[in-house]
């Protein structure tokens, strides 16, 4: 049986993601919240089951009345959108805390 080159890139991706996740939460980085790493469980942990289990996201999309490739497309877009999202958020928090340094002095 052989495993297409995108599941093993899908999975390594959730993988890498979802360990970062941890560590900096455990790290106690400034901009780690707790519900950011609820956030990036949530998102790449469900990539990593779909990446590791497809028939699953394929019985899913039949239930949701979704047709055989849509759900695919839907869900890669929602993960890209959510990386962007978060370096954005990332890119915001390090400005305001900037800016407050910046007015403190």
């Amino acid at each position: 049986m052989q495993i297409p080159v995108i599941r093993i890139v899908l999975v390594s991706v959730a993988v890498l993601f979802l360990v970062d996740g941890l560590i900096k939460f455990f790290k106690r980085e400034e901009r780690q919240t707790l519900f950011k790493l609820l956030s990036y469980l949530t998102v790449w942990g469900s990539m990593l089951i779909m990446g590791l289990f497809p028939g699953a996201s394929h019985r899913i999309s039949q239930l949701l009345g979704c047709g055989e490739n849509l759900h695919t497309l839907i869900f890669l877009g929602f993960a890209i959108v959510f990386f962007a999202i978060f370096k954005l958020l990332t890119a915001v928090e390090r400005l305001e805390r900037n800016i407050s340094e910046i007015v403190r002095r």
